[in-house]
């Protein structure tokens, strides 16, 4: 069973990432005028690439 501590903690880093894309997107949105769909999903997963190799990564004290 997953306890309740894991569900809060996977709510905040969903809730983290999902800032960071949409941040990432509004901002290829404002500076281009476009858009493109493709091209704002690009630029949302660029954004949330670099937080998550931070939480996988043993070797970091804020990661996992």
């Amino acid at each position: 069973m997953v306890s309740q501590r894991s569900v809060r903690v996977a709510k905040q880093l969903l809730a983290s990432w999902s800032r960071v894309a949409l941040s990432a997107a509004l901002a290829y949105y404002m500076a281009t005028g476009s858009f493109d769909l493709k091209a704002l999903a690009a630029a949302a997963l660029s954004a949330v690439i670099p937080p998550i190799l931070r939480y996988l990564n043993p070797n970091d004290q804020l990661g996992a």
